[in-house]
């Protein structure tokens, strides 16, 4: 991952020129008032209590700090932290094998919108210290629109109709174009605010996805869909229908897609 830097001071700014010269690294991305994340931002009605059996732990102030399952620990911290000034929310995830940190630097509406993700193995990752970097953008209603990895190179742009996602164009490192529709038909409202990027909208989000659940990745559509087409530039053509579970308070507890209910995503409510 490449580290990034700020200067501010004009006077030295050939000196800056000259070491910025010596370093394949792109500046890194200013937010203009970093917001602290709030989780009520994303669900009024209260965080689930767990997602696949992973179980959310909030501060006194609202906030996620503790993500568990049965593989790995997330512990989410708040603040100022030294890799870079601008990060303001550190998560470190711990499992059996491995240990990645998350640098992210939110914008004004509490959202991740840089992060820097920090591998123990210097050898994995795009850049060669062993890091990679994600960059989202949001509308003025705090949803997702664009997300950039540097790992696979993907660069999705996410389209809105009415509160819904309706569209994604992903461009892939390879420059192929995948195009996803997203159907509502028959949907209920998303009372529970729910988002899993991966399974509903063909988002790859990969260890990501979950920091949606801490209030970290923009708000909710509106109502959850029903169905996904896919359409690849190569001719690659693909449809699943969406089947959905809900508690008496028209809460979702079980999602999956297909014929096949194996895999299905759980939520618990408290």
């Amino acid at each position: 991952m490449k580290r990034y830097f700020k200067f501010q001071i004009l006077a030295l700014s050939a000196m800056m020129m000259s070491f910025a010269s010596c370093s394949d690294e792109p500046d890194e991305p200013t937010q203009d008032s970093p917001e602290e994340p709030k989780v009520e931002n994303v669900f009024p009605a209260g965080v689930p209590a767990s997602v696949n059996g992973t179980t959310i732990t909030t501060n006194d102030k609202g906030q996620v700090t503790k993500i568990v399952n049965s593989y790995e620990t997330i512990r989410i911290e708040y603040g100022t932290f030294s890799r870079a000034e601008d990060f303001n929310v550190k998560a470190t995830i711990v499992d059996d094998y491995d240990t990645e940190i998350f640098y992210m630097q939110t914008n004004s509406q509490g959202f991740a919108a840089y992060v820097l993700q920090v591998y123990s193995d210097p050898t994995a990752g795009e850049y060669e210290d062993g890091t990679d970097t994600w960059k989202f953008e949001y509308n003025k209603d705090g949803q997702m629109t664009r997300l950039q990895r540097s790992e696979s190179g993907d660069d999705f742009t996410i389209t809105y109709t009415d509160g819904n996602i309706t569209k994604v164009v992903q461009i892939d490192g390879d420059n192929d174009r995948h195009e996803f529709t997203i159907n509502y038909t028959g949907g209920k409202p998303n009372k529970g605010c729910v988002m899993e990027f991966d399974d509903f909208f063909g988002i790859d989000m990969d260890e990501m996805g979950i920091f949606y659940y801490a209030g970290l990745l923009g708000k909710a559509t509106k109502n959850l869909p029903t169905g996904i087409d896919e359409k690849g530039s190569d001719g690659y053509n693909y449809s699943e229908t969406f089947h959905w579970e809900f508690n008496s308070n028209d809460l979702p507890t079980k999602f999956w897609s297909g014929d096949s209910i194996d895999g299905a995503i759980t939520w618990e409510w408290k």
